[in-house]
């Protein structure tokens, strides 16, 4: 497994969409998957996308040591993507470590997303 230090969190800046979608959109592209490692709908559904063991393209110079999730949505959430996206960062702390979390706003110039502070939510758990 590659060492994995960073939970980086996105918006698909769309009102609508799921993982299939997005790996739709990735591809059409030329990507060679879907970038993102999970995706939260507005119901709070976790949906997976790339294997962790593989590398995300989300997160162009930050990729090789972090895991990309992406919340349907551009600058309003519901509270169930915030309840699930608490329950799936505590259980990758379980299983991979200490990870430090990021919008993705934080780590590339001219970006909002996610829109909201990841850190202040993810403190909360």
């Amino acid at each position: 497994m590659r060492k994995i230090t960073k939970h980086i969190i996105h918006c698909s800046d769309s009102l609508y969409g799921d993982a299939q979608s997005i790996k739709r959109y990735h591809l059409s592209k030329g990507w060679l998957d879907i970038g993102y490692h999970f995706v939260i709908k507005q119901d709070g559904t976790i949906e997976l996308g790339r294997p962790l063991e593989k590398m995300g393209a989300h997160c162009k110079g930050h990729n090789k040591h972090s895991i990309g999730t992406c919340l349907i949505g551009r600058t309003v959430f519901t509270d169930k993507q915030f309840a699930s996206l608490k329950k799936l960062h505590k259980t990758l702390v379980s299983t991979i470590g200490e990870l430090e979390v990021y919008g993705h706003y934080q780590l590339t110039e001219n970006k909002t997303c996610p829109n909201f502070n990841a850190k202040q939510v993810l403190s909360k758990i």
